[in-house]
């Protein structure tokens, strides 16, 4: 058991098996190589990266699939080997969100996102360079592309199913006409 005094939950004391490993820890903060995983609150998506080597720092992750469906992340073969990973549904990706005063500014970190091996609790920052995502993706900006988007398939669908309703109502017509009834 390891205790820890931190800035945002007190004192919280964190089991051996619950330790994440950052060997090369993040970037700015090479010295913090262990980690805890804390629960915004059950309901939400956001988790605390806790520093167990500084309780002042901690940092805020999100899983980016949330508010972008699109994101790839491309690991390379050392990378998969640094994280003894065996298995892809072993790699969970998340990133860093910085919170200003005004949420709505709410951005990710989609450039440097960290992906972490469930099975031997290692993680590691990535740095895709050949990318283009940025440090400061908003994500409101991109949850009202994904809800635009989807209300964009959702009006189409609805002109579609009417559509189709008229059709086969001209039709029902067209046969009652024929018919004589």
């Amino acid at each position: 058991m390891i205790k820890v005094k931190t800035t945002r939950f007190g004192e919280i004391e964190v089991k051996s098996e619950d330790l994440i490993e950052l060997p090369a820890g993040l970037i700015g903060f090479p010295e913090l190589k262990r980690y805890v995983l804390l629960d915004h609150d059950k309901e939400s998506p956001f988790k605390w990266l806790q520093s167990l080597d500084d309780g002042a720092i901690a940092f805020v992750l999100i899983n980016p699939l949330l508010f972008k469906p699109d994101y790839v992340v491309e690991v390379t073969e050392a990378e998969v080997l640094d994280l003894e990973l065996k298995a892809e549904e072993d790699a969970v990706i998340s990133v860093i969100i910085t919170i200003p005063t005004n949420p709505q500014n709410m951005t990710a970190n989609l450039k440097a996102p960290l992906v972490f091996n469930l099975q031997n609790r290692r993680g590691k920052q990535l740095v895709l360079s050949h990318s283009a995502y940025t440090t400061r993706h908003n994500i409101m900006e991109e949850i009202k592309k994904q809800s635009t988007a989807a209300g964009s398939v959702a009006v189409q669908e609805a002109i579609e199913k009417a559509k189709a309703t008229q059709e086969s109502g001209k039709q029902e017509q067209a046969q009652t006409k024929v018919s004589g009834k």
